[in-house]
């Protein structure tokens, strides 16, 4: 099937859909809406069964096209989300098309540059000149800070089998979801994961280079370092180490593994699941080691000398050439990087791989997966929204399993159908003209129809979607294979930690703290790391940390675990 004759396909059906309903509207028709869940038959576990199988089925061969219509006439509901720059969005995508189809209600995106996002997010928030839903970028972060501004609809409301029978059942399939609450308030709708593999960050190599030179695979990191070492010097002319977003994301990514956190790429607050309580990564003694760790690789000539101010796009290249050999970051990029290697004349044995997790100097192996339940995706209406009865409907809806299976495959007959297992497919005519396509085919699929998590999609795969596009097109290899092997097979990775709720005024506290104490932090880490600074001076920065007040914050982070725990 070419892709001409799939966008006239569903151009015709898009249209086909608009006349219907305004014909419809004309005619004042009442026996258009009924409810998500009577549409769909939504489960709210992400595994199979037969009552799934039954309900993907039905979703499959409605007879009355118009029976998950939210509204009678057509309703417009906006949307800003981050751009992405491996799944670029568009207005007009198949998935966005056919919620307009199924649903009645047109989704008008705002799409956002994602090195903006932040910026722009910050100032429709604070000036409340936002549309009626938005994507959270900060996730619990933007909740504390905004929640009980008045500019959130309050969602409690809402949450009962009665109105929301969809959320409902995953409300109550994640008890964790409570940790989300503000004050007893919930102001944002959290993404839940459908059937995902938990990777995660982890320290990828070129395996090819060291079964070639004979080099062991590093168990420690110490020994990671060495055999980096050992490939420099074979290959001089390589930055070994190579990552992007600057020395934030390399502390964010190294961090943990190496015996102490940071939580995210600012806020330097995480989860220890060996001390089992909350801490300060940079204002801990543990930090040193990391300091001092990634020292000894920028002093060996290991680490990327332009490590503070790498890009995305200059970490593809390096990867992608020949140019670099390893990072320490999304471990699932490694697949990419092999097949743009593979591409290039003396690479075609060219492979990466991730390796288990190294040992670090305090004897641990440790690692955080990307969460397989709950993303930390989130969600927020404006209070000021018109349509509030419709969105909260249309939301509900994309919690539903056939919501889900069109923003997670697109539109049925065009890009995925129905199996005998009752679960939806991609076609392979549809996503084999993407083969070979740049980043890779699955996110080109992802991009082309609008799905998956980094879209609008509620309930929301990704890996799953991910592989069945790959053995479509082929690109799912014996080193895919290996690479899931590894990962499933770590004991280091553990699942994300959900950070409990602050008050209001634990929020302001942590907030100003925050804000000093980042001030002190931000313009230190590059000294320690290059070695303008001994490694042992960094107490000096503890010092100033806690004089500005960080223990206060570990102090409320943790009382606010137990007080979740209590509930």
């Amino acid at each position: 099937m070419k892709k001409k004759a799939v966008t006239q396909k569903l151009a015709a059906m898009v249209m086909t859909t608009v006349l219907a309903a305004t014909t419809l509207a004309g005619c004042g028709n009442d026996g258009g809406e009924r409810s998500p869940q009577e549409s769909s038959g939504a489960q709210a576990n992400s595994g199979s069964s037969e009552n799934d199988s039954e309900a993907s089925a039905e979703n499959g061969g409605q007879n009355d096209e118009n029976s998950s219509w939210i509204a009678d006439e057509p309703i417009t509901v906006s949307v800003m989300l981050s751009d992405n720059s491996q799944q670029p969005k568009r207005q007009d995508a198949p998935a966005h098309e056919e919620i307009f189809r199924k649903t009645n209600i047109q989704l008008e995106f705002q799409i956002v540059p994602a090195a903006s996002y932040e910026e722009k997010q910050s100032v429709v928030l604070g000036t409340n000149n936002f549309p009626d839903v938005i994507y959270l970028q900060n996730g619990t972060k933007d909740i504390v800070q905004y929640g009980t501004s008045g500019i959130f609809e309050p969602l409690m409301q809402y949450v009962n089998e009665e109105t929301m029978p969809n959320f409902y059942k995953f409300w109550q399939q994640y008890p964790d979801m409570k940790k989300y609450l503000l004050e007893g308030e919930l102001y944002a709708f959290p993404v839940v994961a459908r059937d995902e593999s938990a990777a995660g960050f982890g320290p990828v190599i070129r395996m090819d280079l060291l079964e070639k030179h004979d080099i062991p695979i590093p168990q420690t990191f110490d020994e990671l370092l060495e055999a980096l070492a050992k490939l420099h010097e074979i290959y001089p002319d390589t930055i070994p180490w190579t990552g992007r977003k600057g020395t934030p994301q390399l502390l964010a990514t190294t961090a943990y593994m190496l015996g102490s956190g940071m939580g995210g790429r600012t806020d330097g607050m995480y989860y220890d699941f060996d001390e089992k309580k909350y801490i300060f990564g940079p204002a801990s003694e543990n930090f040193k080691e990391v300091l001092g760790y990634l020292n000894k690789a920028y002093e060996m000539g290991v680490l990327d000398p332009e490590f503070a101010t790498t890009t995305d796009e200059q970490m593809d290249s390096k990867l992608s050439s020949g140019k670099s050999l390893f990072y320490l970051d999304n471990s699932g990029f490694g697949a990419n990087y092999t097949a743009k290697l593979n591409q290039i004349e003396g690479y075609e044995d060219a492979r990466f791989q991730v390796l288990p997790i190294p040992e670090n100097s305090f004897g641990n192996r440790r690692a955080v997966a990307y969460a397989a339940d709950l993303p930390g995706r989130f969600y927020a209406i404006n209070a000021s929204a018109e349509n509030k009865e419709e969105i909260i409907k249309l939301i509900d809806w994309l919690y539903s399993r056939e919501g889900s299976d069109i923003t997670n495959y697109g539109v049925e007959g065009i890009s995925f159908e129905y199996g005998e297992d009752g679960e939806p497919h991609f076609i392979e005519d549809y996503v084999m003209q993407f083969k070979g396509a740049e980043p890779s085919d699955y996110y080109a699929v992802f991009a082309d129809l609008g799905i998956t998590k980094l879209d609008f999609c509620f309930w929301a795969g990704n890996t799953r979607m991910g592989s069945e596009i790959q053995k479509i097109t082929g690109s799912w290899t014996e080193l895919t294979d290996e690479y899931w092997e590894i990962i499933n097979n770590d004991p280091a990775y553990v699942q994300p930690h959900i950070n409990p709720s602050l008050t209001e005024e634990e929020a302001e506290t942590v907030q100003d703290i925050l804000a000093e104490v980042n001030t002190i932090l931000e313009p230190e880490y590059n000294k320690y790391i290059m070695g303008t600074e001994p490694v042992d001076n960094w107490d000096s920065v503890i010092k100033k940390c806690e004089d500005a007040g960080v223990r206060q914050i570990e102090e409320i982070y943790n009382a606010a675990e137990a007080r979740a725990n209590a509930q």
